[in-house]
């Protein structure tokens, strides 16, 4: 979908690296679409490429395969819209059948965050850090509550800071510090503590 060069300066620009073909009409194209709330395809991109993966094609399956693995994994890239952010995820329209093949595989997550356009962070760990949580809401939306699937499937940072699958592909420590105002806060300030202390 997006050229290697186009992937390699969003991706820069992400980092706060600077970069040399940009311009006025980069800047606002990589604005426009970094903060698409209707698409996340270009912050998949970025943090698969952070990640040592390769995109892979589709709104259906999986976002990314490890290179040199040849794993597929999940990327849940969070976009900051003024709100304190707690380390969320989740897997929209899930059903049981598909708890049990992500399971099944121990699939792994790839969650990032951007502010403003800027990558804060790049962790991944293994969907058994967060299948109880899941576990609880299918059972009660689907087989309690006789739906088909469960329309937000989530869970924070609680689910998986402290698990032992937790592996950080990348974090900007001084550039959360500087944004980490009382009043304004980006990231909420216990799951603050626990980034920084990483």
């Amino acid at each position: 979908m997006f050229s290697e060069q186009l992937i390699s300066l969003a991706t820069d620009r992400a980092l706060g690296h600077p970069t040399q073909t940009e311009c006025d009409l980069f800047e606002e194209l990589y604005e426009v679409y970094i903060n698409d709330s209707n698409s996340s395809t270009l912050r998949e991109h970025i943090v698969a490429r952070v990640a040592g993966c390769n995109p892979l094609p589709g709104k259906l399956g999986r976002d990314a395969i490890q290179i040199g693995t040849n794993i597929e994994k999940e990327i849940k890239p969070k976009n900051y819209t003024n709100k304190t952010t707690n380390g969320s995820g989740c897997f929209n329209d899930y059903t049981r059948a598909r708890y049990v093949k992500d399971t099944n595989v121990n699939l792994p997550i790839i969650h990032g965050l951007f502010v403003h356009g800027i990558l804060h962070y790049v962790v991944e760990f293994t969907i058994d850090a967060v299948a109880h949580k899941l576990d609880s809401q299918i059972r009660k939306k689907c087989e309690e509550g006789g739906n088909q699937y469960v329309r937000s499937a989530s869970w924070t940072y609680t689910d998986w800071i402290d698990h032992p699958s937790l592996t950080v592909h990348y974090i900007n420590k001084d550039l959360i510090g500087k944004s980490h105002v009382k009043g304004q806060y980006k990231i909420c300030h216990p799951f603050y503590q626990k980034l920084i202390a990483l």
